[in-house]
């Protein structure tokens, strides 16, 4: 297994090109928010799909409102009502925000401009230039298709809907979306020392099996279908077994442990012997996280994580997690990289790329250029300390031979929540 080690960048390169598309399904619009549309999709109606008033006020015909005219206020329209009389000439209809503007009438005169008197109305809109009438037409209407012609090109193949989307969606009389599925997920944990999460408090020797079901909640938080499998037994007859059977029946197999070298990790050599020539790479040159592999197996993507559990959770955040966004159609993979302050020292960058937890604090008061984040990553940094990832924001990223940072100087991080700004800022 002398398969030469990759940087972060090439692995996630790797990891992109293969990305294999969901087939796509329809589901109910108003289930949609989030996911990638597989279909443009164009206008099946006009919006509005009729004349009507964007006022309270009087529908009128604007060529007939002059000043100290008095109009007969024939009735009122609201909005839902199905059938509306034309409006005779010389009259004026009452009418409310939304309601179909009558036939023959071609603007409404705002309920602030008028004055009632008994049965009819005055109207005194505000001046304006002597060339032009009191009212024109189409005043305070919206009219037919003014919002969405009918074929309108609405939304495009890759959009990821937005709430407002599906309403417009809705308001088109789409009762369901074209979306690319999400996958079926696979995790299975490896080691003799396992135990589950129920078995009580771990005996000498033994170590609560936290990493799958940390691993699934992150799955699940993507809306993916996740099943977690019992324990592997550091034993390779079952190991071959498990797994052969796994990728047969997942979209994604996510294996944590037994990716080092040792006499007793049988996963890493059976995921290389499953993947064969779709194999891609054995070792990532990043701390935490080097025993790392990725390949296909089939119609499987195969990712094999390291068995702590900072590495498992690091190397999932910037390679599966993505390769789960391409399944479904995002076209943005990977967290983009922003600046921060961090308020300690760090030391220089060595021969792997490195990513330390740590917490935001604060933001600077955007006095300068720009507002940034300020950083402390002064917690335990050990790969198999669970306390280093409790409460971590962002992920500071030290690259290959990177010169020491003091502190109060910029850094690079990569965020790991949505909400840390809300929370600090």
């Amino acid at each position: 297994m002398s398969t030469p080690r990759v940087s972060v960048g090439e692995a996630q390169a790797q990891v992109r090109a293969a990305v294999r598309l969901r087939p796509v399904v329809e589901i109910p619009t108003f289930d949609a928010a989030g996911r990638v549309l597989a279909r443009s999709l164009h206008a099946a109606r006009r919006l509005p799909t009729y004349d009507d008033s964007a006022m309270d006020g009087y529908a009128v015909r604007a060529a007939e409102v002059v000043a100290e005219r008095r109009f007969i206020v024939d009735g009122e329209t609201a909005a839902g009502n199905a059938e509306v009389l034309a409006l005779p000439a010389g009259a004026a209809r009452r009418i409310f925000t939304g309601a179909a503007l009558p036939p023959g009438a071609d603007a409404v005169v705002m309920q602030e401009d008028s004055r009632r008197d008994g049965a009819g109305v005055f109207f005194n809109p505000k001046p304006r230039s002597p060339a032009l009438s009191l009212v024109l037409p189409f005043e305070n209407v919206r009219r037919a298709g003014s919002d969405v012609e009918l074929g309108t090109a609405l939304l495009a193949v890759g959009r990821v809907l937005t709430p407002g989307d599906l309403s417009l969606c809705g308001a088109m009389g789409s009762l369901t979306l074209p979306v690319f599925d999400r996958c079926r997920v696979l995790i299975v944990g490896s080691g003799d020392e396992l135990i589950a999460l129920d078995a009580g408090a771990p005996r000498r020797g033994e170590v609560v099996d936290t990493n799958t079901w940390a691993l699934a909640a992150a799955v699940s938080l993507m809306g993916h279908r996740v099943t977690v499998l019992p324990t592997l037994r550091d034993d390779r007859a079952e190991t071959e077994r498990v797994l052969t059977d796994a990728v047969v029946r997942c979209d994604v197999l996510i294996t944590c442990g037994g990716m080092s070298v040792g006499d007793h990790d049988h996963v890493g050599p059976t995921l290389r012997a499953l993947c064969g020539p779709d194999f891609g790479f054995w070792s990532v040159a990043i701390k935490p996280g080097k025993p790392l592999a990725f390949g296909h197996a089939g119609q499987a993507a195969v990712f094999g994580l390291p068995g702590n559990p900072v590495s498992a959770l690091v190397t999932f955040e910037l390679f599966v997690r993505p390769y789960l966004l391409g399944t479904e159609g995002h076209r943005h993979l990977f967290r983009r990289p922003c600046p921060a302050l961090v308020v300690h020292d760090l030391e220089p960058g060595g021969g792997r790329e490195v990513y330390l937890r740590a917490t935001v604090t604060g933001f600077t008061d955007g006095s300068g250029s720009e507002r940034l984040p300020i950083v402390d990553a002064r917690r335990n940094q050990s790969s198999g300390a669970l306390s280093g990832l409790c409460g971590a924001d962002a992920l500071i990223r030290i690259e290959v031979g990177q010169a020491a940072r003091s502190a109060g100087e910029r850094v690079s991080i990569i965020w790991l929540t949505e909400n840390a700004e809300s929370r600090h800022g």
